[in-house]
């Protein structure tokens, strides 16, 4: 996991050069990508705006989260009440749909939306309008893009370092056998993802 989702996040917070201090915004901020932005935004010295779907994903964001907000149609004015007229020039989607909308009234000027992912089933559809008016730039990001392969390993060793000093807690998921499977759909189902092992020499 090491390889995926913290390199995935460290990529993001590097799609645009930002100067120490600027603010960030994401969703699905408690998820692996989510948690491991927040984490490599820390260590490069920016801030981070955190949307999440409920309330008592918060409290399990930690201390370096700098901001985090329940995902409700007021989340712009509930962000700008904390960071001011603070530019926010970089977005990052993990959801799509609606979702991207939150993201778009909490970005400024300029900014850069990058759209790693759909948890939310459905398509990237921001406002034209909203993208003209604030001249903000869309792109999507592949973790095994051609350009990004160098940076794998370093990144990979960051991330190790990072979880072995405590500044990066990835959620953990229940692992279940390959031959129970049908357990281990029950659980996705109910609770999120799991992990299926194929050793067939383990116990």
């Amino acid at each position: 996991m090491l390889t995926i989702n913290p390199t995935t996040g460290a990529l993001l917070v590097e799609a645009r050069q930002l100067p120490a201090g600027s603010w960030l915004v994401q969703n699905a901020a408690n998820s692996g990508v989510g948690r491991s932005v927040i984490a490599f935004a820390e260590e490069r010295g920016l801030r981070t705006v955190n949307i999440v779907r409920r309330e008592q994903r918060i409290a399990e964001l930690g201390e370096g989260a700098d901001l985090v907000l329940v995902d409700t149609p007021d989340v712009a004015a509930r962000a700008r009440a904390v960071i001011g007229d603070d530019p926010v020039l970089l977005g990052l989607d993990g959801v799509g749909g609606a979702a991207t909308s939150l993201l778009l009234a909490v970005r400024t000027e300029g900014a850069l939306l990058v759209v790693y992912g759909y948890m939310s089933g459905a398509p990237f559809t921001p406002d034209q309008l909203v993208l003209r008016a604030k001249n903000i730039t869309t792109t999507e990001f592949w973790l095994y893009e051609d350009k990004y392969l160098p940076r794998h390993p370093a990144l990979g060793a960051e991330s190790a370092r990072l979880v072995a000093e405590g500044k990066l807690t990835l959620p953990s998921a229940p692992v279940y056998r390959a031959e129970d499977f049908a357990d281990a759909l029950a659980y996705l189902r109910g609770h999120g993802k799991v992990l299926l092992d194929f050793n067939p020499h383990r116990a």
